[in-house]
């Protein structure tokens, strides 16, 4: 598990769904080798300063509150916003010399096996057709990322 950034291109083509977030630059954490629909699929899981406090527990994992999160806001990795990568989309995210990015990808590192679980769990309810409001739609943008 590791911190990266998306290429552009790789956001162009899922612009067709309104629920990626397209921030340029925006931190994800990237998750290989979980299981959907019987295959194995790496997929990024975003890192948001603002989650609404009405979001589910289930729906993201907590971190620290970054300087940009909101009164009553979360941060965290926001599991209905994850979506499907290949390699050839990856941009490494630098944490050196960032105080906050080390903490930040120490609670990662520390948490990690808690983090794959719940995203592998999020993707089986997803599947299972328990799809959340605002949530990204997983099979249209597998079409895109293999077009």
């Amino acid at each position: 598990m590791k911190i990266v950034t998306i290429d552009k291109s790789l956001m162009l083509k899922y612009a067709g769904d309104p629920e990626i977030l397209q921030k340029d630059n925006r931190p994800c954490v990237l998750i290989v080798r979980l299981k959907y629909k019987g295959k194995n699929q790496d997929f990024a899981v975003p890192l948001r300063s603002n989650i609404k406090a009405s979001a589910s527990k289930e729906q993201y994992f907590p971190l620290p509150p970054r300087p940009t999160t909101k009164s009553r806001n979360r941060h965290g990795l926001h599991y209905i916003k994850m979506f499907p990568v290949s390699k050839q989309y990856l941009v490494r995210y630098r944490t050196e010399g960032n105080v906050f990015s080390q903490m930040i990808k120490s609670i990662l590192d520390k948490n990690e096996k808690r983090i794959v679980q719940e995203s592998q769990r999020y993707l089986s309810r997803y599947e299972a057709g328990d799809r959340p409001l605002f949530s990204t739609d997983i099979d249209f943008l597998l079409t895109q990322l293999y077009k």
